[in-house]
């Protein structure tokens, strides 16, 4: 199986690792805008031919002439340029896995995002026809959580609700900071918050919705708070039964979303506001965000793990009224140990590299474009287990139906 890799910062970097490793990779297409960061990854290929290729995703005739000779391109940039890549690679005959959605952030309504998600998932009938296969969102969260709430739901006959709780732990310079893309994580907190009320999706006050949420150990409770995500916009859609109610809470910092939202509101956040630093101008956006720790260059042992849990109440078809919690739990150590990574990018290299091998091996359900809930979870989990990701998961009966907020 022939495989680009498209942008090899943190996580396009472990990705590469990841299938470098695979006898059933021939090669690997190292694929950046900055060359040199492709060239000192030519050396990890084992059993696959590694190149390295300077090349910038928003030069369609470039991309294309390199898409064009490989299976399957997995997308590691930066999410607002899914939709440009996943037209690239329609062109080019390949197919398309990314990691995670783009939120485009205050303006558009819930279900109008240019780019997100569900712009995505509606390009499935042109992927169908070409006989090409894509698979969006396919990293720890979005990605694992979609997985196993598939799981849940193939337990149960009526779906109430779906939670999705996402915390990381980290020495105390790091902790509460987003350990993915900076920019990404800026993207998806500017963005209005959604729930699914089980008719619609419905917008939420940023940071709203707070509560303590008992994390399994070595987390235990952590304050989590709303925020705009890829799995509320795709399972009420995508999974096979209703879902009464949905939505995503994560453990980041409240400090630095509310200052976040207080530059946004000062408009010191847009792209053109330039500032002058000894003698240079920089956008005041990126001094802010250099001012964060920088998930890739975090390589070193440290302290903490990360958790990415899915709870699912619903009715079995007996009528019992039960809560099924699952999560994927890992140290930054263990990440550190295995890829020289942390567990945030672990996780979503090794979602990222199964969805590869399942579009590239052809053993997606179906061709089209498809969410991660929509993939077989006996497949996923034997290909998760192979790279030793494991889903724990609990069964809990209850005597009444849960109580979600009100829309």
């Amino acid at each position: 199986m022939r495989v680009a890799i498209l942008g090899v910062g943190g996580l396009g970097r472990t990705v590469a690792l990841e299938l470098a490793s695979d006898p059933s990779i021939t090669e690997i297409l190292l694929v950046d805008h900055r060359g040199e960061r492709a060239k000192a990854l030519q050396s990890i290929g084992r059993t696959a031919a590694v190149s390295a290729y300077a090349a910038d995703v928003k030069d369609p005739v470039a991309l294309r002439r390199i898409l064009s000779r490989v299976d399957v391109a997995v997308n590691t940039t930066l999410p607002e340029f899914n939709l440009l890549i996943m037209r690239a690679c329609l062109d080019a005959g390949c197919g398309y896995v990314d990691t995670s959605g783009w939120h485009p952030g205050p303006g558009g309504g819930p279900r109008e995002g240019k780019g997100d998600v569900l712009e995505q998932l509606r390009q499935d009938v042109v992927w169908r026809d070409k006989g090409l296969a894509a698979i969006v969102c396919m990293g720890s969260e979005p990605g694992l959580t979609n997985v196993m709430a598939r799981m849940a739901s193939d337990r149960l006959a009526t779906i109430e609700a779906i939670r999705i709780r996402v915390a990381s732990t980290a020495d105390p310079k790091t902790e509460g900071y987003p350990f993915y893309s900076r920019e990404t994580f800026l993207d998806d907190i500017l963005a209005t918050p959604v729930v699914w009320d089980g008719a619609a999706h419905v917008e939420r006050d940023p940071t709203s919705g707070e509560e303590i949420f008992e994390f399994p150990s070595p987390i235990g409770p952590r304050p989590v708070h709303l925020v705009r995500h890829s799995e509320v916009l795709s399972l009420p859609l995508r999974l096979d039964k209703p879902v009464g109610h949905a939505d995503y809470k994560g453990a980041f910092s409240i400090h630095l979303i509310r200052a976040v939202h207080s530059l946004h509101a000062l408009g010191l956040l847009t792209k053109d506001h330039v500032v002058k630093l000894t003698g240079q101008r920089a956008p005041f956006r990126e001094v802010f965000l250099s001012s964060w720790p920088e998930p890739s260059t975090i390589i070193g042992p440290m302290p903490g793990a990360m958790a990415v849990v899915t709870e699912v109440d619903g009715t079995t078809s007996e009528g019992t009224r039960t809560t099924i919690r699952s999560w994927v739990e890992l140290e930054h150590k263990e990440a550190n140990r295995r890829r020289g990574t942390t567990a945030e990018p672990y996780l979503s290299a090794v979602a990222g590299a199964t969805a590869c091998f399942l579009v590239g091996l052809k053993k997606t359900p179906r061709l089209g474009v498809l969410a991660p809930e929509e993939l077989s979870p006996d497949i996923v989990r034997t290909e998760l287990e192979a790279r030793g990701i494991e889903f724990q998961s609990v069964e809990t009966s209850r005597e009444k139906p849960v109580e979600v907020p009100a829309a």
